[in-house]
């Protein structure tokens, strides 16, 4: 598990380093780390408008990062909705309970923009490790 973590976080890195959005860096991480059917540029335009809290919405939206957690956890259980449901609640619950608030203009007020980064990597994170564990439960 420790393995692709470190290939999750070094590929959110990399695109948080190339300016990519929180949702961009976090969906594109986790799914160039998993493998998938779409392209760059088709992952980028799926998570763009999760920028900013949803649409810079900022004091209104939701977190970008979770947001793009919640869509990776679709994608790899896309016929499993009522396990994606729960996985995304747990998700859900661990970065609120992590961040203190899934709101991106609280995060952004109460740490700076440097905090997005790490943002991103706690979702990267806990999205492998529920990725990882329903597989292992599948078997």
């Amino acid at each position: 598990m420790e393995k692709i973590k470190g290939v999750v976080k070094k590929n959110i890195r990399e695109y948080r380093n190339d300016n990519y959005s929180c949702s961009q860096a976090t969906f594109l991480g986790i799914c160039k780390s998993f493998g998938s059917n779409l392209t760059n540029e088709q992952l980028m335009a799926l998570s763009v408008g999760f920028r900013g809290g949803i649409g810079r919405s900022y004091n209104e939206g939701t977190c970008g990062a979770l947001s793009a957690g919640i869509m990776a956890l679709g994608i790899y259980l896309p016929t499993q909705s009522e396990k994606a449901l729960a996985l995304s609640k747990e998700l859900f619950d661990h970065f609120k309970k992590e961040q203190g608030t899934v709101i991106c203009g609280n995060i952004v007020q109460k740490y700076g923009f440097t905090k997005c980064t790490g943002c991103c990597l706690c979702i990267g994170c806990k999205v492998t490790e529920l990725l990882l564990r329903e597989k292992a439960d599948d078997k």
